[in-house]
């Protein structure tokens, strides 16, 4: 046994509702090597529980004013100027308590299961997520997520490899980063310090968490892993250059980590070299094909969940992600290039035993008894056979899981089984209305199969949630449209759906094979040093298609009959989210209560009325013209944040003049003395109020 100390951190900004599993996994990994000097850190939830603190929230809102002051005696503005006011303004909505309350809502079971209450607690935390930028780069955050398309472009070394940008993106951080995160780096002498990055959002603050530890533990062994690191190796477009990003690792782990990381423990341990070590990069090497690990799964130890403060996460009981196999048993979806992979849609399938998963489970009950598999896809067969034995042992778990449109569901009576063994919801990945598609998206599902293995499903009362896209190669208008309609028209079969938009990816079977899907593969801009996604042009329209952007072919009202809830990730309504595996856990596929109560227990979220000095505040610089000017940018060059930051620079809308306004409790600021001048505040306030109620921001 050893006590080496070493820190694993998970970085911010992510799911502040769960922590992810890699790290209990890595732990599990070296608890059974040996190695019991742990100290696991997840700085997102650390850092976002401590910029909700009424003191933090107090401080945040008094620099708001000060903006707000400052910028209403500009004699021009800028757009950043306009961005930066519109989001100021939504501090008047605020009170130095409300974000740690609405905390307290999603901790509550009675509160959190209300959801006219919980509702005012999301609307309080996306108007906090606004605020934060104004320590930051405007509109940078949502979601919980660092948005990858803005004013800092998260694809480029230019950006990523600059610290002041990197600093300044990261900047609403700093009370956690300079306060808590620093006294964890002066603990101890760590002799491994290590960065799971899961996620594109997590990478900026990762970099400058290891910049930190670097410049206070200069002997310490760096170690950068996760799918997000996978995915910078992998996808350089210049391999020499990747060291650039991860100037302050001493070693990178671009596959699955358990082994690699239980050697790298030995090696420092012994006082050794890392040569040799399989499934790792050491600094300044560029392999041709990076050295990615493939675990075998049904020998792994155990993942140690007890390495995080379960209650600190925002929900009323622990929702645990589990992978009882990894990798997809199906493999071959072509606009798949998911994760560990190098020739192939994704990872190798790969199955722990049944009766390996149920001692797992039996043991994570003792943390909570809601689960989600996180997994690619489980094969039929090993499905059928993990239901039948956890029914058999009463575990007592509560599950979702993403799985296959199996054609055999209803013959097997697969959701009588699923049920039994506590599936309470599914999401499924149906991608297109349309057959021809779907054959060439080679799916391997019939579309006219698919209402009954949902219909089969909501017989045995298992929420659905499913996952689509348009823009495929070749797909006509019409096909996109179908894509909804069936849906739609299918709509009682089913609780939640997404539609998105087709995004090109270097390892999926369309790039690889362009001539298959008629299409041509435009150069990417200098700029984009990882090639996430890649912009094309069908051979028959010609029309470039350019990641990130939407496709405009579908009209809003079939996007509008899709949503159900008015909320995305990490809340109820996001598909396959904590929050919304607990609501279907009680409530059921209709996901939330059929008659809740008008009223909020506790009414955070609150209309706010005031004066200004612009007319026109309608017409300010908005998220979307940044948007916009980012794709724009793109096409002509690349984006970047000097360039970007030249345009919010620009003169912006703003016209002097006296105005009254109102800001919902969304953050939406509307003029309210331009719709009916007439009318008298009071009225007009009263007006606006119920409006907000009824498109769900009261």
């Amino acid at each position: 046994m050893s006590t080496l100390p070493y820190l694993l951190v998970n970085p911010p900004l992510t799911d502040p509702t769960q922590p992810y599993h890699s790290i209990p996994y890595l732990v599990g990994a070296a608890r059974a090597a040996g190695f019991t000097g742990e100290r696991c850190v997840d700085a997102n939830i650390d850092a976002l529980n401590e910029l909700a603190r009424p003191d933090q929230v107090a401080a945040l809102l008094a620099r708001a004013g000060e903006m707000r002051a400052r910028i209403e005696q500009l004699p021009r503005l800028t757009r950043l100027d306009e961005l930066t006011y519109e989001s100021a303004l939504v501090a008047q909505t605020l009170t130095p308590d409300l974000v740690s309350r609405a905390i307290e809502v999603f901790k509550d079971e009675e509160a959190f299961y209300h959801y006219p209450t919980y509702r005012q607690a999301v609307l309080v935390m996306k108007r906090w997520q606004d605020l934060l930028c104004l320590d930051g780069v405007p509109k940078s955050i949502d979601g919980f997520g660092i948005l990858p398309g803005g004013v800092v472009n998260l694809s480029s070394y230019q950006d990523l490899c600059d610290p002041a940008v990197i600093d300044r993106l990261t900047a609403p951080f700093d009370p956690y980063i300079n306060g808590a995160f620093a006294d964890v780096l002066r603990e101890r002498e760590w002799a491994v310090v290590g960065f799971s990055v899961a996620f594109t959002g997590q990478l900026p603050a990762a970099l400058r968490l290891a910049r930190e530890a670097r410049a206070a533990l200069p002997s310490a062994v760096i170690v950068f892993g996760g799918t997000e690191v996978c995915d910078d190796v992998r996808l350089a477009r210049e391999p020499k250059n990747y060291w650039k990003l991860f100037r302050d690792a001493d070693i990178i782990v671009p596959g699955e980590g358990e082994s690699p990381f239980c050697d790298i423990l030995r090696a420092v341990h012994d006082g050794r070299g890392f040569d040799g070590i399989p499934g790792i990069l050491t600094h300044g090497s560029t392999p041709d094909t990076p050295p990615i690990t493939y675990e075998n799964v049904a020998e792994l130890p155990a993942p140690a969940y007890d390495v995080w403060q379960w209650d600190s996460y925002w929900t009323p009981e622990p929702v645990v992600l589990y992978s009882p196999t990894r990798g997809c048993y199906w493999n071959k979806c072509t606009f798949c290039d998911y994760g560990l992979n190098l020739d192939r849609p994704t990872s190798p399938s790969r199955e722990r035993p049944v009766e390996t998963v149920l001692d797992d489970l039996a043991a994570m009950s003792a943390i909570g008894r809601t689960v989600y598999f996180s997994v690619d896809a489980m094969s039929p067969r090993y499905l059928r056979r993990l239901s039948e034995a956890m029914a058999e042992a009463g575990t007592g778990v509560r599950w979702s899981a993403e799985l296959r449109l199996e054609r055999t569901f209803p013959k097997s009576d697969m959701a009588r089984r699923l049920r039994r063994s506590g599936c309470v919801a599914i999401s499924f990945g149906y991608e297109s209305g349309s057959q021809r598609v779907l054959d060439l998206i080679d799916k391997g599902v019939k579309l006219a199969e698919v209402p009954a293995i949902l219909g089969h499903l909501a017989e045995h009362d298992i929420g659905v949630q499913m996952m689509g896209f348009i823009g495929f190669p070749t797909e006509r208008a019409d096909e996109a449209e179908r894509t909804y309609d069936f849906l739609i028209e299918h709509g009682e079969l089913w609780a939640l759906a997404g539609i998105g938009t087709f995004s090109l990816t270097p390892g999926s079977i369309v790039a690889k094979n362009p001539d298959r899907f008629d299409i041509d593969i435009l150069p990417l801009p200098a700029t984009q040093d990882i090639a996430r996604y890649l912009p094309w042009q069908g051979r028959l329209d010609r029309t470039p298609q350019w990641p990130g952007e939407t496709d405009g072919r579908v009209g809003e009202e079939r996007a509008a009959a899709l949503a159900r809830t008015m909320d995305d990730r990490p809340f109820v309504g996001g598909l396959d989210t904590a929050h919304t595996l607990l609501y279907f856990s009680r409530y059921g596929p209709r996901l939330t209560p059929g008659s809740p109560s008008d009223e909020p227990a506790d009414r955070l979220a609150r209309v706010a009325r005031l004066d200004i000095p612009f007319r026109n505040v309608e017409e300010f610089t908005r998220f979307e013209d940044l948007r916009d000017e980012y794709f724009a940018q793109q096409r002509d060059g690349g984006a970047t944040s000097s360039r970007m930051s030249a345009w919010l620079a620009g003169p912006g809308r703003a016209r002097r003049g006296a105005a009254t306004v109102a800001i919902t409790p969304s953050g939406a600021v509307v003029a309210l003395d331009a719709h009916d001048p007439g009318l008298p505040r009071e009225r007009l306030t009263e007006l606006f109020t119920l409006a907000a109620r009824m498109r769900g921001d009261a």
